[in-house]
């Protein structure tokens, strides 16, 4: 992280954004779409914020309207102390020489009759910081800082790649030397190599030119390489922030959990649990009451649909707005022993997905028997033992054709049939990581007999399967 200042380059309070939604022959206001819904956030001198969500989070809307290309609907955005929501049209001007944009997409982000040359220079020009006469220097010199030929002055768009265009983009938006840039996807459209290209780019500039980034953008992978802090949206609220190491070692809010369990891994050896989430998102013209994202939360409880969560700490510098960690169950303890409480709890009523190579997830499950406490059987073959036997039909049945451990209830209904009810402390829910966590099975002696078994272990077989009756 780099060395924070006590006062932030933008502090952003209360905002909100609702899209009006009008019908009939006399334009009846029938009610809002809440894309942004009180957020609050600082970005620091120097520092990259990162903002990730689902699509329709409403990040797009954020970071457009913090420039004022979409006018707000409520609350402040002070930069250098100064409001920009309350800014009239020629002090914004001045304004807007700090704060620049670079679009998501580099095709239709270009106007195809303008040159190179008008479409970096147009700004510069329009600003007065420099004659006419310099224009074509001055954008020579921003090809060039940017990886582009300074003889590309006089071409136009559609005479570039992909890559290339967004590099035009992005020396549009460093032309008047900004403080503050929104990177709105600004890879998102790119291919993979040429991402990494423009986002060490952007890394370089930042050094150079001292500049603060709010880069928005899906791919977490992305964000963790370029972010110093995260911030994760879900349905137009901010849910959870944090500095991006910490909360990629230890997410907090069960939307943040779900979201970093579906990161891949280029290691086949290495097998996580996927988090499925169920359902969709709710639309953001009637959100549900209490917390956003409780019609979706494996570890939901009667307060989560009756009361919204404020973001609170939960370390230093650690923000999440959640009911889970307020809870009387959870008080006294520290933040690593209430996370794994609460990731417990989401295992437990989720679906979970074993993702890695089929000999890594059978090794995987032999080691979730060894260390419960049932006794550990050979996997090499069936036992007749009715215990051991017992043990590997619960292996062999709880991994399905995709890999799928089914979530662990009493009740059909689970986490609905938690409502009404004291929120569990998480001790006594048992993790898909231990044995208690398989579904149970009603003894059958008769069946371990009948177990058909496996010689050759390495042998192909249905993506995501066990061969039945365990493996070496």
């Amino acid at each position: 992280m780099r060395d924070r200042l006590p006062e932030p380059l933008l502090r952003v309070q209360g905002l909100r954004k609702y899209f009006p939604i009008r019908k009939g022959i006399f334009s009846r206001h029938v009610g809002d779409v809440k894309a942004v819904d009180d957020i609050s956030f600082d970005v620091f001198p120097q520092e990259t914020l990162g903002l990730v969500g689902e699509s329709g989070c409403g990040k797009t809307t954020a970071g457009r309207t913090l420039l004022r290309l979409i006018e707000p609907s409520a609350g402040h955005a002070h930069f250098e102390g100064r409001d920009l929501f309350t800014m009239n049209t020629r002090d914004l001007r001045r304004a807007r020489r700090n704060l620049q944009i670079i679009f998501q997409d580099p095709f239709s982000s270009l106007n195809p009759r303008m040159t190179v040359e008008n479409l970096i220079g147009e700004a510069m020009l329009f600003h007065g910081l420099i004659q006419e006469s310099e224009v074509r220097d001055r954008v020579m010199e921003l090809l060039e800082r940017v990886g582009l030929q300074g003889s590309y002055v006089s071409r136009y768009p559609h005479e570039f790649s992909g890559g290339q265009r967004q590099r035009i983009g992005i020396a549009r938006a460093l032309a008047l030397k900004p403080q503050f840039i929104v990177c709105d996807e600004a890879v998102s459209a790119l291919d993979v190599s040429v991402q990494a290209q423009v986002i060490n780019l952007l890394k370089d500039l930042q050094e150079e030119f001292k500049l603060s980034y709010l880069f928005i953008a899906h791919d977490l992978s992305v964000v963790r390489h370029i972010s110093d802090r995260v911030a994760v949206m879900y349905l137009g609220k901010i849910v959870e922030i944090a500095d991006c190491d910490e909360l990629f070692a230890h997410p907090a809010h069960p939307y943040t959990q779900a979201l970093l369990s579906a990161i891949p891994v280029p290691d086949p050896r290495q097998v996580r649990e996927r988090i499925i989430l169920q359902g969709d998102v709710p639309t953001p013209i009637n959100p549900p009451q209490g917390c956003r994202f409780h019609t979706r939360c494996p570890a939901a409880f009667a307060r989560c649909r009756q009361e919204e969560p404020a973001l609170a700490s939960v370390t230093s510098g650690h923000w999440v707005a959640c009911h889970l960690y307020t809870e009387p169950s959870r008080s006294g303890l520290t933040m690593d022993q209430a996370q794994r409480q609460v990731s417990n709890l989401v295992k437990a009523g989720a679906t979970t997905t074993l993702t890695g190579s089929r000999r890594a997830r059978q090794e995987y499950l032999a080691a979730q028997v060894e260390r419960s406490k049932t006794p550990a059987p050979l996997l090499s073959a069936v036992s007749l033992d009715d215990q051991i036997g017992d043990v590997v039909r619960r292996i062999a049945t709880a991994t399905s054709s995709h890999g799928v451990i089914p979530a662990v209830s009493g009740d059909d209904n689970q986490p609905e049939g938690r409502e009404g009810n004291d929120l569990p402390s998480g001790e006594d829910v048992a993790s898909p990581n231990e044995a208690e966590a398989l579904p149970s099975w009603d003894s059958d002696p008769g069946r371990a007999a009948d177990e058909p078994t496996s010689p050759d272990t390495d042998a192909p077989g249905p993506k995501g399967t066990l061969p039945e009756g365990g493996a070496s």
